[in-house]
């Protein structure tokens, strides 16, 4: 009990000092919770973690985030579809990107100048992806 109670306050001190956010958008929940994780413990940033993309313009408004994390194989609009879209946007034309899949579009990500990992990637691969992006 006391370990859960003291990681309960770690992670809510850590987010009241958070300078942003990230959208995580994957749907295997095992891997988002566990990409979450990291970057929550290694980054000042918080992770708004979706399954799918259908509300990201919506999302966009409510929590204007720093970076987006895509995974490519999502319900309905795979992640180059939901990247296609939130840059589409005036606003959002100038967000960058990361895609971590298992099948990275290799074609289409380097037309638009998106970062990938290919899934499993490592801790370091992918704080540093972050990192990089947001810098």
């Amino acid at each position: 009990m006391f370990k859960e109670q003291e990681l309960y306050t770690q992670e809510t001190s850590r987010s009241s000092v958070a300078s942003g956010t990230i959208f995580l958008i994957e749907d295997q929940l095992v891997l988002g919770m566990i990409m979450k994780r990291i970057i929550t413990e290694h980054t000042p940033y918080q992770v708004l973690h979706l399954s799918e993309g259908s509300h990201i313009l919506q999302m966009l408004q409510e929590h204007r985030p720093q970076l987006l994390v895509l995974d490519y194989d999502l319900p309905g609009m795979n992640g180059i579809e939901i990247y296609d879209l939130v840059h589409s946007t005036p606003e959002w034309a100038d967000l960058p990107a990361i895609m971590v899949s298992a099948s990275l579009p290799e074609q289409e990500i380097r037309q638009r100048n998106i970062p990938g990992l290919c899934k499993p990637c490592s801790r370091g691969d992918l704080l540093q992806a972050i990192e990089q992006a947001l810098n």
